[in-house]
């Protein structure tokens, strides 16, 4: 299936801590554009050590960078595509434009897999793409989730903990296989929203 060929534009950049940082997001060092492959965080002598793996969107070179714990980076968005997930298939992401009803094929490899694991059919997602030149064809760099989704509890188990305010909390799967912890008042067959970021229960839907 082919790509739509668009220029996709930078909306905007801000600066935040590199804690915030995710698989996906494009940072900006030294006026180069690089998209985070992978972010890992290790301890030593009272703080942490952020190591960014980055791939330059132009040169396609790989590289390594290293914060602290407490360090600000610019993290640039490109404008973005609103497409409907159809489904998943042999390590592709096959998504639709709705209005254009063009086809896209993503790498999965572009998403963490607790993100891959959230995805329903017909949600509604953000497909961001980098493309220097109108004649190349774009490259997919990231897929947002809404920051919300509505799933059905599967199954639930025992009561797992107590919260200091008394709620108590059991195990529970839902029909998209994610384990997540519920309020012991939430059964099976109940519809219940969840944090796309965390992947946390937030309210019975």
């Amino acid at each position: 299936m082919a790509c739509r060929a668009l220029v996709l534009e930078q909306e905007r950049g801000f600066k935040t801590n590199v804690l915030q940082v995710r698989k996906g997001n494009v940072v900006e060092i030294n006026n180069v554009l690089s998209v985070v492959l992978k972010r890992e965080s290790s301890m030593g002598r009272g703080t942490s050590t952020i190591k960014l793996d980055l791939q330059d969107l132009l040169t396609g070179t790989k590289h390594t960078e290293r914060y602290r714990s407490g360090d600000m980076v610019e993290v640039t968005e490109l404008a973005g595509i609103k497409c409907q997930f159809l489904y998943r298939n042999d390590g592709q992401i096959h998504l639709m434009d709705p209005e254009s009803f063009e086809m896209y094929e993503v790498p999965e490899t572009i998403m963490e897999e607790k993100q891959i694991q959230l995805l329903q059919e017909d949600m509604m997602v953000q497909l961001s793409m980098f493309q220097p030149d109108p004649d190349v064809p774009g490259k997919p760099i990231s897929i947002r989730l809404p920051a919300q989704a509505i799933y059905v509890v599967k199954e639930a188990y025992p009561s797992a903990a107590q919260a200091n305010k008394g709620t108590i909390y059991k195990n529970a799967e839902l029909d998209n296989g994610i384990k997540v912890q519920i309020p012991d008042f939430v059964n099976i067959g109940d519809r219940v929203v969840v944090d796309t970021e965390t992947g946390k229960y937030l309210k019975r839907a």
